[in-house]
């Protein structure tokens, strides 16, 4: 029998331990009051943060202005990638409807968007963000964007993650929006019902709410919150292979019943690209006859995705 299992473990590791092995390379989680630490490692690790980003861009937004407030964007947003709502440069939109794109939908654009209105520049956001961060004692930390779209130098630590978050419970707006499992956009011309990336909200009773994220080079990143006992919980991790798998496995560290992997499935939002972000260069004019065929190539190709 041992050497089954020898010869087995050696052509066929992962049938033996799929699903039993922590693959996040940070992670922490903590009781939020006192900040007790229940389980973590290498949780002071500097990693890319992908959209979790969007929780202090988005707690930022609400402190700082109205949510009826209108917000105008300008002509970057029409060239951010997805995740996205595909606003339109020079249509108004209420400040109340970007956070929703931004912390249910993962949207850039509408973190974008908030940006540009509150900072003036996206970088001066970013600056403003830093400085909320310190505030927050989060000093491991540092944003150059409001999205969590890839860039170098853009960091954060799982222990600062779940310190932005645990102040961002606080604030009555934000407990809102990440409560929210779908998210009705209409605007003048379109409706569209989004549905939120957290799939515990959708299968799993104790989960109040949080915010996932994704690029290739951050790959799989969390921060959320969570009930038991009338305590609070937060669990954050930074790059994953396997979000839901390795959050379950921490999680069991609190509860005996966790969700199933088909439940866990079913939860899934219709994804959206997210990927590390360079502007387009100018192009050459093309013929209207090209475009044509290249709209009837495109058509027959069945869209990549992944989740944000």
């Amino acid at each position: 029998m041992t050497r089954l299992l020898l010869i087995l473990f050696f052509l066929f590791p992962s049938m033996l331990f799929a699903g039993e092995t922590i693959t996040a390379n940070s992670y922490i989680l903590v009781e939020k009051e006192s900040f007790e630490i229940i389980a973590g490692r290498n949780y002071h690790t500097k990693l890319a943060p992908a959209s979790t980003t969007k929780v202090m861009t988005t707690l930022l937004a609400i402190e700082t202005v109205d949510t009826g407030e209108t917000i105008i964007p300008d002509k970057k947003v029409a060239r951010l990638p997805a995740s996205k709502m595909h606003l339109v440069p020079g249509r108004e939109y209420s400040a109340i409807d970007l956070m929703n794109g931004a912390m249910v939908e993962s949207a850039n654009d509408a973190a974008y968007a908030l940006a540009r209105h509150i900072g003036g520049s996206e970088e001066d956001f970013a600056r403003m963000m830093n400085e909320r961060a310190n505030e927050m004692g989060a000093l491991n930390t540092h944003f150059k964007n409001a999205s969590g779209l890839y860039v170098n130098g853009q960091y954060t630590t799982c222990y600062d993650l779940a310190l932005i978050f645990k102040h961002a419970l606080s604030n009555d707006i934000f407990r809102e929006l990440i409560t929210k499992k779908y998210f009705f956009f209409q605007d003048s011309r379109k409706s569209v019902r989004y549905k939120n990336h957290n799939r515990f909200l959708f299968c799993f009773e104790p989960a109040i709410g949080g915010k996932t994220g994704f690029t290739r080079k951050s790959k799989h990143c969390y921060v959320g919150a969570f009930e038991r006992d009338g305590r609070t919980y937060i669990l954050s991790l930074l790059n994953s292979r396997d979000l839901w798998g390795d959050a379950v496995l921490i999680l069991g560290n609190l509860y005996d019943q966790l969700p199933s992997d088909k439940e866990l499935r079913s939860a899934r939002a219709p994804s959206a690209s997210l990927s590390s972000y360079k502007p387009k260069k100018a192009t050459k004019k093309v013929s209207a006859k090209k475009k044509y065929k290249k709209k009837v190539k495109k058509s027959s190709k069945k869209p990549v995705k992944s989740g944000s």
